[in-house]
């Protein structure tokens, strides 16, 4: 599915879509909505937001093996982060400069995964996460230079 504005901002969704994942142990999660942002021109540098949602491991070999161009700039990092998400192909084909884990503070589920941080910095993304900073925000200026705020 896609949608577009019309003045170069594009949103497809990428999944869920027939077959839907099933006996994945987690079918909700990897079955939730992803979806790739485009911002630019045509033929010129365009801006790449990467949103997984609650998606896991079994969705991100399904979008690997789709074979479609994952790359981002920016990373909604799958599942806060979780030990069930982030798989080093994954991370490595979408190659975000900035990564965001959306976690609860004190969270008991021991979110994000010191796996996947360190996934993560191996590829030189730089991680932002809600617990420690609450609300973030993308900033993209008109030469699409992307930095997030408000800390790191």
């Amino acid at each position: 599915m896609r949608w577009s504005s019309g003045d170069g901002v594009v949103l497809d969704v990428l999944a869920p879509s027939p077959p839907f994942l099933a006996d994945t142990g987690d079918d909700v999660n990897e079955n939730s909505i992803v979806a790739m942002l485009h911002y630019g021109r045509p033929g010129g540098r365009e801006f790449r937001a990467f949103f997984t949602g609650d998606a896991g491991k079994a969705r991100e070999a399904q979008l690997l093996a789709n074979g479609s161009d994952l790359h981002a700039d920016v990373l909604k990092v799958g599942h806060h982060g979780s030990q069930y998400a982030s798989t080093p192909a994954f991370v490595a084909a979408v190659s975000s400069a900035l990564a965001s884990i959306s976690v609860g503070r004190h969270n008991t589920f021991g979110h994000p995964g010191a796996a996947t941080l360190a996934t993560l910095q191996r590829v030189g993304a730089r991680i932002y996460r809600t617990d420690r900073c609450g609300a973030l925000t993308v900033v993209v200026d008109r030469g699409l230079a992307t930095t997030m705020l408000p800390c790191r």
